[in-house]
């Protein structure tokens, strides 16, 4: 075999690499502002459907994130917004709480998520989340003696919505007036 036949097609194939990464590096520095900004109006237009007596939020950087809690943030009407990732079925189950200044939950969504369409996937469905608004204290699903009813076939999804809101509750009642 000729030398010059295999060092052609290589640098022939590192020519096309170079220029299929610069493209993508490209590409990627062009939509990550984009992206980003659309990412902040999703999380802004989430904060608002949990709690839609505020009108703005801050994070609050300092704060313990503990059990699976990722971010708070303090919004303008005393009450808070909780996010936390809570393991489901499939993964983290990406949830948001809004908590007022009293310690009741004014809403509730699941964000992003891993589980089995037609079953968990239904967490995101107002059916499901809409019956947290008004609770406090410990909540847990019916087959557990809470008040939470579970989505049919989804017991593990329902639990983890429950807890990612349990999470969001004993912050607050631990830390809600320091802040």
């Amino acid at each position: 075999m000729n030398v010059k036949e295999i060092i052609r097609p290589a640098i022939v194939l590192l020519i096309i690499a170079g220029v299929a990464a610069a493209a993508l590096g490209a590409v990627q520095s062009i939509t990550a502002e984009p992206i980003r900004l659309q990412e902040e109006q999703t999380r802004s237009a989430s904060m608002k459907a949990v709690m839609p007596d505020a009108s703005s939020f801050e994070q609050i950087k300092d704060v313990e994130l503990t059990g699976s809690l990722t971010a708070v943030y303090k919004a303008d009407n005393g009450g808070f917004v909780i996010t936390t990732e809570p393991g489901g079925f499939g993964g983290a189950v990406n949830t948001m709480v809004g908590i007022d200044a009293d310690g009741v939950i004014t809403g509730l969504r699941v964000t992003k998520h891993s589980e089995t369409p037609g079953l968990g996937a239904k967490s995101t469905d107002p059916s499901f989340y809409d019956q947290f608004a008004g609770m406090s204290g410990t909540l847990a699903v019916t087959k557990d003696g809470g008040e939470v009813v579970p989505i049919t076939s989804s017991t593990i999804t329902s639990r983890a919505v429950t807890s990612g809101a349990n999470d969001a509750l004993e912050w607050f009642a631990a830390n809600g007036g320091a802040y």
